[in-house]
């Protein structure tokens, strides 16, 4: 009789520090340390994209970027939907693809000496956007 309550005591004293170390564990994950002098930062919550934020892919296999050339035209190719307008820009030229039924394009863009920003943007028939940037310098040296 005297082990089993021995037993039993030893079971609740168990039982009873797995609830404390619970309530401990919970209550210090909500608890915010405030320093002395210093505004909390607020809680940011960042919106859960919606679907149409995760639509429509755009892959810019050439140029890549920090490319350096010799030649003042450069062949942007890459892939996309198929139902995109894909915009390709730079500070001299500016043109606009239609992708195929595979979804992948290529143009040729006029270039600047020197370094050239390259913008790519599809634009997708649900309103969405994707765009990516290339650097390509211009160089008559040789490296």
């Amino acid at each position: 009789m005297k082990a089993e309550r021995v037993i039993l005591s030893f079971i609740a004293l168990l039982i009873g520090l797995g609830v404390a170390g619970g309530v401990f564990y919970l209550y210090q994950s909500s608890k915010t340390v405030q320093t002395p002098g210093k505004k909390p930062l607020p809680t940011v919550v960042l919106p859960s994209p919606t679907p149409d934020e995760t639509k429509g892919i755009l892959v810019v296999e050439k140029p890549k970027d920090e490319d350096v050339t010799t030649d003042n035209t450069v062949t942007v190719s890459g892939k996309t939907e198929s139902d995109a307008i894909v915009i390709i820009s730079s500070a001299s030229d500016e043109q606009v693809a239609s992708p195929t039924a595979t979804g992948s394009f290529t143009v040729t863009l006029s270039l600047d000496d020197g370094e050239n920003l390259i913008h790519i943007l599809a634009k997708f028939s649900d309103g969405t956007e994707k765009k990516e940037d290339r650097t390509v310098t211009v160089s008559s040296e040789n490296f």
